[in-house]
């Protein structure tokens, strides 16, 4: 169990969180707020087990070892509510109820009741409404967390009834790091590369590793080479119509034309991948000169851009090949 004082690279988090500890001012709710895969869920059961922990000689640092500080990483504790929604599922109106009902009753061994909700922007109208019942006559000895990637889909009147805590990305030395102690057989080079393409995510990191990312990475290449060759028409479509994969194959290929532009530039030593000197796009860009790469990847940036709004994912997937010639 990781204390909150080894909560890497959210510093203005934690100093805020532990401060709360040591003066024994706590709120009622929190909004954990911030990227994906960057410490939330961590950080919260860090400031949880500081809360609960009976072995700790500081207010604000759990021992990490003891009983309690073991079940509420395994989300056993009894004072511990943890809702985490399905993949792509609402937060149900009867969760938000056992959430209230939770909170209604005295702890049975901690000081507090805790209820955590996990991608709380996923809540419907039904069950954001009987949340905001209990945000506005909080239980006493009860501590509501909600945990989102997209605090703008939460109504503000929940926003506004929450002590935000608001959290980034993290540095790529740090994912990097991460990466290796998390899987000793990735090589430095290929952390290296996974944690620049994670976007400071080591949850996204570790996805990626998980699900392939060289064979990914080989067949952004492949597509290259035929776009390159003029093997393609222009209603050939991307590799995928899925908006988050397009997202991910996007960064690549941002990541793919700077590595062409530091090695057209005699910088190969800053090149993530020089890999990239031996694909027929490059060879494309001994004609059309270092210029075209950098405005090729301004317009990945706004394709990405685009992306995050609500522009249609099967209209990027056709346009995109066109993009890159």
């Amino acid at each position: 169990m990781i204390s909150l004082q080894n909560i890497r690279d959210q510093n203005n988090a934690v100093k805020y969180l532990s401060s709360s500890l040591l003066s024994d001012r706590i709120a009622n709710s929190y909004l954990f707020s911030g990227p994906d895969g960057v410490g939330r869920t961590l950080t919260a059961k860090a400031f949880i087990s500081a809360l609960m922990c009976r072995n700790k000689t500081d207010k604000s640092i759990s021992c990490g070892e003891c009983f309690t500080c073991s079940r509420i990483n395994t989300l056993e504790h009894p004072d511990l509510t943890w809702i985490k929604p399905e993949k792509h599922k609402a937060v149900k109106i009867d969760q938000i109820r056992q959430v209230k009902d939770v909170l209604n009753l005295k702890p049975y061994e901690a000081p507090v009741s805790v209820c955590v909700i996990e991608d709380a922007h996923l809540m419907t109208v039904a069950s954001a409404n009987a949340l905001l019942k209990i945000l506005e006559e909080p239980p006493r000895d009860a501590l509501l967390i909600l945990i989102s990637s997209k605090k703008e889909l939460l109504p503000e009147t929940v926003i506004s009834r929450c002590c935000e805590v608001r959290f980034g990305a993290l540095r790529v030395g740090t994912v990097k790091d991460i990466i290796m102690e998390k899987d000793s057989t990735i090589s430095e080079g290929d952390a290296y590369f996974v944690a620049c393409f994670s976007q400071g995510s080591p949850g996204r990191a570790l996805e990626m590793i998980g699900e392939d990312l060289a064979k990914r990475k080989k067949d952004v290449f492949k597509m290259l080479d035929m776009i390159a060759e003029e093997k393609y028409s222009n209603c050939l479509n991307w590799i995928s119509e899925d908006k988050n994969s397009i997202m991910e194959d996007v960064e690549m290929l941002i990541m793919s034309f700077r590595d062409m532009a530091m090695c057209k530039e005699g910088l190969d030593s800053l090149a993530l991948d020089v890999g990239i000197k031996d694909t027929g796009m490059y060879r494309l860009f001994d004609k059309q000169g270092i210029d075209k790469i950098y405005s090729t990847v301004e317009k990945l940036i706004s394709v990405k851009r685009a992306l995050k709004g609500n522009v249609n994912a099967k209209i990027v997937a056709q346009i995109l090949p066109g993009m890159l010639k």
